[in-house]
């Protein structure tokens, strides 16, 4: 088959297209392999946060923080949602598979699935790129480390975009669905929905309607209130279960004051990441996260860039460190990118998609050798 048809037939066709995302990401697959060298491929792709998922995988969640661990004195897993620890914990014990590939698992199934729900997303809102391009860009990303890790952002990234599909299709009721999982996947997945619900009602009262009444405005409310309602009980499943297991039903914020993370003005957080050497990178990424949301506004995305505007804000205000996973590996924000790449002429595209390989290898070597540049 010429590279031409192969062309047609990923463009015309949606199966040949998610099989093409699904070699990609295997290339991808054996690229890390090789990375890896002579360390397991599970190993390797442990860093930071992933021994807290196995940790919950191999043990449970903790009854009370770790007295007697001295890499983790006073510290306790329960900032970390169920959600991604509970499906790996499945694939565990349904395969018969150690937990870290379970974990890895996980997300090596949900990163093609999320790639091809990103492109179906623009494309619902009428934006058509190149397929074959668009699948390589989000590869080769460098801020896609966690898609590939054992960590929740498979599980948050495809969440939130088969929300946004859902609630473009009008679907409310398995939108809310997913808004019940997203509350109980990470700790940004509640107000994520509370972010989305209230744009949709003022986009579907104020905007969208030609005629504002009562009863039209009572309906939007029920619409967002019942998104933001089931994400809220997803919440509270979790926020019930550690009031029981621990007595403190917001054990996952207060256990925050163990990693010296504390609410402080943006402008401090600069201040204080400048100060320390292993955070100045932080405040090189906020900085590039700032320009990209302002070129997304210049753009007239305007629900994106406020939304991520939004998650940002909240994830700086605790401190600068994990912004480039908040911020840059967000999906929305890989569209964006993806988008603004493939817009320019195609010269430069290729360009532009070296690069990203270069970086992308780079990123991995360095995330491999557990440098701090990413958390």
């Amino acid at each position: 088959m010429d590279y031409n048809k192969l062309k047609s037939n990923i463009e015309s066709n949606n199966l040949y297209f998610f099989v093409f995302i699904c070699a990609l990401c295997c290339l991808n697959f054996g690229l890390l392999v090789l990375l890896a060298h002579h360390r397991s491929i599970t190993d390797a792709t442990c860093q930071w946060d992933c021994f807290w998922y196995t940790d919950i995988v191999k043990n449970g969640y903790a009854t009370q923080p770790f007295w007697y661990d001295q890499s983790r004195l006073a510290e306790g897993n329960w900032a970390f949602f169920p959600l991604y620890p509970a499906i790996a914990y499945a694939f565990h014990s349904a395969l018969s598979i150690p937990p870290l590939a379970a974990e890895l698992l996980v997300n090596v199934i949900l990163w093609p699935i999320l790639i091809y729900l990103c492109h179906m997303h623009l494309r619902d809102r009428s934006i058509t790129l190149d397929r074959i391009k668009f699948a390589i860009f989000f590869v080769i990303f460098p801020f896609n480390l966690w898609y590939t890790s054992e960590y929740s952002e498979g599980v948050y990234g495809t969440l939130l975009i088969l929300i946004l599909i859902l609630l473009q299709k009008n679907y409310l009721k398995w939108a809310a669905f997913f808004c019940f999982l997203i509350g109980l996947s990470r700790p940004t997945g509640f107000i994520s929905v509370a972010f989305i619900a209230a744009w949709l009602f003022f986009i579907k009262t104020y905007v969208k309607n030609q005629s504002l009444s009562w009863k039209n405005v009572f309906i939007r409310l029920q619409e967002s209130t019942l998104l933001v309602s089931a994400a809220g009980a997803g919440l509270s499943l979790y926020v019930l279960y550690l009031f029981h297991l621990t007595g403190d039903g917001f054990a996952f914020s207060h256990v925050e004051v163990a990693w010296f993370r504390k609410f402080d003005w943006l402008p401090v957080q600069f201040v204080h990441a400048l100060k320390e050497k292993n955070q100045r990178s932080f405040v090189v990424f906020s900085i590039f996260v700032m320009y990209v949301l302002y070129k997304m506004y210049k753009k007239k995305w305007y629900f994106e860039a406020s939304f991520m505007t939004f998650i940002a804000f909240i994830a700086a205000s605790t401190g600068l460190q994990s912004i480039e996973r908040y911020a840059l590996s967000n999906p929305l924000v890989m569209e964006f990118l993806a988008l603004s790449t493939l817009s320019q002429p195609p010269a430069r595209q290729k360009k532009i998609l070296a690069l990203l390989l270069v970086l992308h290898i780079v990123a991995i070597k360095i995330w491999f050798h557990g440098k701090i540049w990413f958390v």
